[in-house]
């Protein structure tokens, strides 16, 4: 009678050891989650946005919460509903998008975009600009030969992203006048958006802003870190953020 106690309370302590390590191991996991998530938001300019899980229970959807418009919050979204792990996002007090089902299949989302495609697009050009990286001579904004070729690669996996809105986003290092950069940076960006319109990129998918050198990469004023701060970038997101991304982003003046 003792040995059957003796293996019914050494069988409860295994299942509660078992249930504790459970709950961590998912707690580690939902806080990875929030931490990457955070990590793309911020690469994607987006870091006023919050990310939370809800831990009681533990749950793989995600809520952002910040102030935003409407344009920059689908963005949000989208980014981190593409994020391996996550099941669904919602804006705090909205419909969740990209929601899954327990059978692992993506119930309709709510945003026009698919965000497996928004992000196998974002994906595709980030791989050509990584290994082929647009840059400018310090104050100017001819595209040179490499440059064009560059654009041919981009509008080419470009032409796969139909119905998605690209945000071509210039920056300049920090030398000079910051209105004069910002300007710079705006000619950057429209040279480098009548360049896909060339290629056959629709336009209306297209907005171009200039940041200036408020966005560096690299740190310092040496000729390494300026050469890294003039650059272009491209940002993929759903259709509906296109035209109001141009009204709202700041604009060289």
């Amino acid at each position: 009678m003792k040995s059957g106690i003796k293996i019914l309370t050494g069988a409860a302590a295994t299942a509660i050891l078992a249930l504790v390590g459970h709950v961590a191991t998912g707690e580690t996991f939902i806080a990875g989650l929030e931490q990457q998530a955070q990590t793309e938001l911020a690469a994607r300019g987006l870091a006023a946005v919050d990310v939370s899980f809800d831990r009681s229970p533990l749950s793989r959807n995600a809520v952002l919460h910040g102030e935003l418009p409407d344009s920059a919050k689908q963005e949000a979204m989208s980014v981190v509903v593409a994020i391996p792990g996550v099941s669904s996002v919602s804006w705090k007090g909205e419909e969740a998008i990209g929601t899954a089902t327990a059978d692992g299949e993506s119930a309709p989302a709510a945003t026009a975009a698919d965000p497996d495609g928004v992000a196998k697009c974002q994906a595709d050009v980030d791989k050509i600009v990584a290994t082929n990286k647009i840059s400018f001579r310090s104050g100017s904004a001819y595209l040179s030969l490499e440059t064009r070729q560059i654009l041919d690669e981009i509008a080419k996996a470009l032409k796969a992203c139909d119905g998605l809105s690209i945000r071509v986003e210039g920056h300049t290092d920090d030398n000079g006048n910051s209105a004069v950069n910002r300007e710079m940076s705006q000619e950057r960006a429209d040279r480098i958006k009548a360049g896909l319109v060339e290629r056959g990129i629709q336009e209306t998918q297209i907005t171009a802003t200039g940041y200036g050198s408020t966005r560096p990469l690299a740190k310092g004023s040496d000729a390494a870190a300026d050469a890294q701060n003039r650059r272009i970038e491209f940002r993929i997101g759903s259709a509906e953020g296109s035209a109001k991304n141009d009204t709202k982003a700041p604009q060289g003046k």
